[in-house]
């Protein structure tokens, strides 16, 4: 009887603090199903189109500049980062706010109408966000500069039918080792890629490399050499594959991703 009591003990003690690892990584690698093959993404029509998506896909919308709609199988919307374009209609469940910059957080439309989910108080706290959105969990990274206490940006991530996708709103640098390990196996990475007050095209490169997500899919940038370069900085780290969506908004599945990573840009509704 000792000796198996000792076993147990043993197992327990080796046990959680694998577990506690385990639980404190958002996006687990276990949510991808590859064999080696690329499987295409799934392309979908645009909302005006109507149409529901293609049985349990989760549907991502690029809107304007670092704004997308994050739909979910049964409907559930959340919207990043709202800009000075015509509201969405109807109003989604929630809104994030990764930081106060005014192309970053138009909020007017959708107070008091929507939950905001702020990734930082006005004087420039952090909060801490763990919500369910439906079926959208939400979760957030404060990023603070080194020497400061100020949050100068909110990573935020949205988990949703399998899928993790990370959205770097205005990312001047890239995650603490914390974070990156806390981050997981991300699916898909939406980065900012002006390369000038957002972090520089080749540490953006770097970013991606160190992540390894199966999809990025740059956001606030301004013109087509943005892209090119930023497609450069990946080809130096490796990072080759790249696509043109046919439309503003594209299906995914957890089960139908392809291998990482492939630099994937989406036309906008304000810039086709």
């Amino acid at each position: 009887m000792a000796p198996a009591f000792f076993l147990f003990f043993l197992f327990a003690f080796l046990w959680v603090p694998f577990a506690a690892k385990a639980a404190s990584t958002l996006c687990r690698p276990g949510m991808v199903h590859r064999d080696g093959s690329v499987t295409p993404v799934a392309w979908a029509s645009p909302l005006a189109q109507g149409g529901a998506p293609s049985g349990r896909a989760v549907r991502l919308r690029y809107v304007a500049h670092s704004s997308f709609l994050i739909t979910s199988p049964s409907g559930a919307r959340v919207l990043t980062d709202p800009y000075a374009n015509p509201p969405i209609v109807p109003v989604p469940d929630a809104v994030t706010v990764s930081n106060f910059h005014v192309t970053h957080s138009v909020t007017g439309p959708y107070e008091g109408k929507t939950t905001i989910l702020y990734g930082l108080t006005h004087d420039g706290r952090p909060t801490v966000l763990d919500r369910m959105i439906r079926d959208i969990r939400v979760t957030n990274f404060a990023q603070v500069p080194d020497g400061t206490s100020a949050v100068v940006n909110t990573l935020f991530v949205f988990q949703v039918e399998g899928v993790c996708i990370a959205h770097f709103g205005n990312t001047r640098f890239g995650p603490s080792p914390q974070q990156f390990a806390s981050l997981g196996k991300v699916h898909v990475l939406l980065l900012p890629i002006d390369g000038m007050g957002n972090v520089p095209h080749e540490i953006a490169a770097q970013i991606v490399k160190r992540l390894g997500p199966n999809i990025v899919i740059p956001m606030h940038y301004f013109g087509p050499e943005l892209l090119m370069q930023f497609a450069e900085a990946l080809r130096i780290e490796g990072i080759t594959r790249m696509e043109r969506a046919p439309s503003a908004e594209i299906e995914l599945s957890a089960r139908r991703m392809p291998a990482p990573t492939v630099y994937m840009v989406m036309p906008s509704e304000e810039i086709p």
